[in-house]
């Protein structure tokens, strides 16, 4: 499948993890739904989550925030794994409320992120003949049953605010506000 064809299947991956991760959907239905086994997230010259428990970690960090929206994205990569990979430019609105509080935080900026996506088949049909993976005629693309996320780190930021430049002060750290002193 050319870069061309697979970019709305990659874009389709993208809307589904951030609508799964704004509903604050657990870990497991995470997996089920979009998340590769070995699912990486995190900082690229930082601290990166990978696995259960890297998911479970992230998802703990991130529980509080809201609202982020992906503007645009490169033409996707195919990787000689069969996986796909490409960059997106997200514009993000974030909000924090701490319990007790009558107001929230808020955060601002933008965020490049890397990502990687893995195909998705559709099962087999039951009693079809098993291909060879060599032989598999889909391993080259998703288009049978999706793209799945296999990686989303972040390359870098720009136009933060204040907020935003103390929570992502210390990316070998991961989501930590850094308070004034």
């Amino acid at each position: 499948m050319s870069s061309e064809r697979a970019a709305p299947l990659i874009w389709d991956a993208i809307e589904r993890y951030f609508a799964l991760l704004q509903a604050h959907a657990p870990a497991e239905r995470m997996r089920e739904a979009i998340l590769t086994d070995d699912f990486r997230t995190g900082f690229v010259d930082g601290l990166i989550r990978q696995g259960e428990q890297g998911l479970r970690s992230f998802l703990e960090a991130r529980a509080e925030f809201f609202d982020d929206i992906v503007e645009q994205m490169s033409p996707p990569e195919r990787l000689h794994s069969g996986r796909r990979r490409t960059h997106t430019r997200l514009e993000f609105f974030l909000r924090h409320r701490l319990d007790g509080s009558a107001v929230s935080d808020t955060f601002t900026g933008k965020a490049f992120h890397l990502w990687e996506f893995a195909p998705q088949h559709a099962p087999e049909p039951a009693g079809a003949p098993r291909h060879a993976p060599a032989d598999d005629r889909r391993a080259d693309h998703g288009a049978d049953g999706g793209w799945r996320v296999a990686a989303q780190l972040v390359e870098g930021f720009a136009a933060l605010d204040e907020n935003a430049g103390r929570l992502f002060a210390r990316p070998a750290s991961g989501l930590h506000i850094e308070e004034d002193h």
